[in-house]
């Protein structure tokens, strides 16, 4: 099997991740790997200390075993690397969102089609056995799709294991919007077709910092999907897709688990037949394509046009923003 070198840029939470999966993976290896921050190069290097860290970005993604740039750096940070890979000519694999400046994001997508090098944005639902579960029903003739509710809940933002990651709780590029409901606008978009934002509101009470609420009403192709989101309140976190069919329901359920609920059931029954650890099975599918993209191969994974599509949507939701009214005096 012929293994493809990746440079892996940004060691936070999801550039480590890369890092600990393509270890795992038979054909794509870690040839390099950079961090502006010089604390998380040091950590990494103690962490996986087999990892060849570079002194700089450009020394990283210039190496010649270098096939694919993997961008995990934060959001802000995205459109310089990108343009870094492509004056190179290498692949690339960038993370969510896209950008935060739709005019700068649709020039950046303008430059990767015209640089005709691969390319793709890691949006697991791409590979999800569970997503294609869920397409194989609601593709049937029986299902009758009639909406798609998104819920999410987090007692804390950003989360524990987030907490190093200051900018997540910023509003020029972290929030959950980004971070989190992106993901399932994807999903809607995948699943159901082109995306319309109806209408949407995005509370900010603190001038600075990301959103404590958004809701949000589009149309996914002919489907109507509603979005509710919040931060606060008391553990379990809550992260939901509803799939409302006719006589039937579809609930993801914390990214991986699937359920489905018939007509005149009390409950959902777990869907059989998906893996025995969706988690680690869902990272590994989406490196299989990722490989497949690399050798010219047909593949699953999310375009840069999809993920500005996304960004379409996920930006206008936290542009519709409001603040609390003043409480009259008393």
């Amino acid at each position: 099997m012929k293994r493809f070198g990746m440079a892996v840029i940004g060691l936070g939470v999801v550039g480590r991740r890369m890092l600990e999966q393509a270890a795992r993976h038979p054909a794509i290896e870690v040839v390099s790997a950079w961090d502006v921050s010089a604390a998380a190069r040091q950590q990494a290097a103690t962490d996986f200390p087999g990892v060849p860290l570079s002194g700089s970005q450009a020394q990283a993604i210039e190496r010649l075993d270098v096939d694919v740039v993997y961008v995990a750096n934060p959001p802000l940070a995205h459109a310089d690397s990108v343009r870094a890979a492509l004056a190179a000519g290498k692949a690339l694999f960038c993370e969510k969102p896209l950008g935060i400046d739709l005019v700068e994001s649709r020039a950046l997508v303008s430059e990767v089609e015209r640089s005709g090098r691969p390319g793709a944005i890691n949006f697991p639902f791409a590979s999800s056995a569970a997503v294609q579960a869920i397409a194989d029903a609601i593709g049937s003739s029986g299902f009758d799709l009639r909406a798609l509710e998104i819920r999410t809940r987090f007692h804390q933002w950003p989360r524990e294991w987030q907490a190093s990651a200051a900018w997540l709780n910023q509003s020029d590029q972290g929030g959950f919007t980004r971070e989190v409901l992106s993901h399932f606008v994807y999903l809607a978009l995948r699943l159901l077709g082109p995306l319309r934002l109806l209408g949407a509101v995005a509370l900010h009470p603190v001038p600075g910092k990301a959103e404590q609420s958004v809701t949000g009403s589009l149309l996914a192709g002919r489907t109507p999907v509603s979005i509710l989101g919040c931060t606060g309140g008391v553990p379990p976190d809550l992260i939901e897709a509803r799939f409302i069919g006719a006589g039937a329901e579809f609930r993801l359920i914390d990214w991986y688990r699937l359920e489905r609920t018939h007509a005149g059931a009390l409950q959902g029954e777990a869907v059989g037949g998906l893996p025995a650890d969706p988690r680690q099975a869902a990272y590994q599918r989406q490196l299989d394509q990722l490989a497949a993209m690399l050798a010219g191969e047909p593949h699953t994974l999310a375009s840069f046009a999809d993920a500005l599509a996304v960004q379409t949507c996920i930006e206008g939701m936290l542009a519709s923003t409001t603040a609390p009214r003043p409480q009259p005096s008393v």
